[in-house]
């Protein structure tokens, strides 16, 4: 799914995603806007939007690895892309 994705059809998997786990959290980002830091999501909702991206991909995100902490909208979609 992921070689054809565009760069806006990602941004739309991620504010898709954000917005099951925390309602209108997806209405509240761009590219720049980095989920931790400006506290779009704490860690249980962290957690269950990584779960809804990857089961809306079908697959595991094998590079957000428990060490992983760029929670950049832009690094996130390089990481789906790459995926």
């Amino acid at each position: 799914m992921t070689d054809t994705m565009t760069e806006d059809a990602t941004l739309l998997l991620i504010r898709d995603s954000l917005n099951k786990v925390a309602e209108g959290a997806g209405d509240k980002i761009t590219p720049e806007t980095d989920l931790v830091a400006e506290e779009i999501v704490d860690s249980l909702d962290l957690m269950n939007f990584l779960f809804e991206v990857e089961q809306t991909l079908g697959t595991k995100l094998t590079a957000v690895t428990e060490d992983y902490d760029d929670y950049r909208v832009s690094s996130l979609m390089k990481v789906i892309a790459e995926n």
